[in-house]
């Protein structure tokens, strides 16, 4: 939550920071529209581009502890009519748990 509000608050900043020096204060009447049009287009891009990373990066995952369990080996028929099972094994695998 503090990472997301704190994204919010830098992206915010950045819009307003940029929306303000994009005014020239020598040249009062000439072309104050478009920057301000400019700067509230860049802000936009600017939030939406937060909005749409922060679903991505607010999801949390880790890897969980280690599991084990036991593989059992195959069986079969050789050419002589004999069944034969091999050995299983011991599998192990940490498990990806997501918030």
């Amino acid at each position: 939550m503090l990472k997301t509000l704190t994204k919010a608050v830098a992206v915010t900043a950045l819009a307003t920071s940029m929306t303000a020096t994009s005014f020239d204060t020598a040249e009062a009447r000439k072309g104050r529209r478009a920057a301000v049009i400019g700067g509230i287009a860049l802000g936009a891009l600017a939030l939406g581009a937060l909005s749409a990373h922060g679903g991505y990066y607010g999801r949390a995952c880790y890897r969980g502890p280690k599991e084990c369990h036991w593989v059992g080996g195959g069986c079969y028929y050789n050419r002589y009519g004999d069944y034969i099972c091999r050995r299983g094994h011991r599998e192990c695998y940490r498990p990806t748990y997501c918030d």
